[in-house]
């Protein structure tokens, strides 16, 4: 008769249609509810005919894109933002049929084609790129779609509304180049209201003047998690939520009047324990030297999988509802942490880096505070070696 599988290899929380297969008891769980949920909180503070674009870039902020990607596209939204002609290729490849608008650079311009094959919405920010755009469609012989980026102060990406007018001359005039959308980017739209009207001021213009003098028809959007809930005149015709989606603060106390759940829980579990001595010391450079008899558990979780250096003897993680501090230096592959006040404390033991566990919390934002960093770092710092499994 076949022996069943030992339980540290098999997977409790897989699902029966595909489980995921790794060995490492380190992972990320993804839940797909509160990902909804949060969706659903995002479009009460919208106008009814307010569309959005889900930004689902840089492997949707370490929570997984393909998966996210589809649940948005499950939840009807129009658009999807990404930061590259990669991950929206990778998106297609899983079947994603949504709007998706490549909000980064496309350089070498010949690159414009790879977007046209793929169905991607490409980002133009200046004449040359323009000009390269409308080369491709002459040889093409098509139109070709795309959005206008407009620089109107946070110095990244986009055209200088000086160079801005000129340039929609030419879409005007061009049939080969439909722009059907224009966006521009708000710096500090969780922090200062005043600059951000500025901003706002000055894409309006240039939206009233693309509609009204040359009679273009596009999507005018600009607000992004801060600005969607901060000021209602920065909607326009569609929104672009990331860091809400995920259930994270877009700002400071943002917690207090939105109501946002956390779609990522970030566990590992025990696969070591030891009792040692009063004065043994623990990890690389000795930084952890133990006052008393203590326990010591090892969990495979290193800077190499995005947890931080910087959380050595700082940080805490939650072992049966209790916090458990970090043991000395996080190292490449291994952490250790100090659970000698924890009753019960067994090999196997589930242990939590981000998310809840019984009663206690560890929040992204507390670890972004021990890092001297924002929230958004800490996960999409969570290393591809970390599975995702969506719950």
């Amino acid at each position: 008769m076949q022996k069943e599988p030992p339980p540290e290899l098999t997977n409790s929380f897989s699902s029966k249609k595909r489980a995921p297969v790794f060995f490492r008891q380190n992972w990320v769980e993804v839940d797909k509810s509160d990902f909804h949920f949060n969706l659903k909180k995002i479009k009460e503070h919208l106008a009814k005919d307010t569309k959005i674009m889900a930004v689902i870039k840089a492997n949707a902020y370490g929570h997984g894109g393909i998966a996210l990607a589809k649940e948005a596209q499950r939840a009807g939204i129009q658009w999807i933002g990404v930061s590259s002609l990669e991950e929206g290729i990778s998106f297609r490849e899983a079947g994603i049929k949504t709007n998706i608008l490549v909000l980064g650079n496309i350089y070498p311009f010949e690159n414009y084609q790879v977007a046209v094959v793929h169905n991607l919405t490409p980002s133009i920010s200046n004449m040359a790129s323009l000009a390269a755009l409308e080369d491709i469609a002459v040889r093409l012989n098509k139109s070709i779609n795309f959005h206008l980026a407009v620089d109107t102060g946070m110095g990244r990406l986009g055209v200088l509304p000086d160079a801005v007018y000129p340039l929609l001359q030419k879409v005007a005039q061009t049939p080969e180049l439909n722009m059907t959308g224009m966006y521009t980017h708000f710096a500090v739209a969780d922090t200062d209201p005043v600059f951000t009207q500025t901003q706002l001021d000055s894409f309006t213009k240039i939206v009233r003047f693309a509609r009204q003098n040359l009679g273009l028809k596009f999507i005018a959007h600009a607000a992004n998690s801060a600005a969607l809930f901060r000021n209602k005149r920065t909607h326009l015709d569609m929104v672009r939520p990331g860091i809400s989606l995920f259930g994270l603060s877009p700002f400071k106390h943002a917690e207090r009047f939105i109501k946002l759940k956390p779609v990522l829980t970030w566990k590992a579990r025990i696969t070591l324990l030891k009792r040692v001595p009063s004065g043994f010391c623990v990890s690389y450079g000795r930084t952890f030297v133990t006052t008393k008899e203590s326990i010591i558990a090892t969990i495979p979780v290193g800077y190499a999988d995005g947890y931080n250096r910087q959380l050595s003897n700082k940080g805490d993680v939650l072992v049966r509802g209790k916090r458990c501090p970090i043991a000395g230096r996080v190292t490449m592959d291994l952490t250790m942490i100090d659970v000698t006040g924890v009753k019960g404390v067994c090999l196997g033991d589930e242990v939590v880096l981000i998310g809840a566990q019984g009663k206690e919390q560890i929040k992204v934002d507390e670890l972004a505070k021990i890092q001297d960093t924002i929230n958004y770092e800490v996960t999409c710092a969570i290393s591809a070696r970390v599975p995702r499994i969506v719950v």
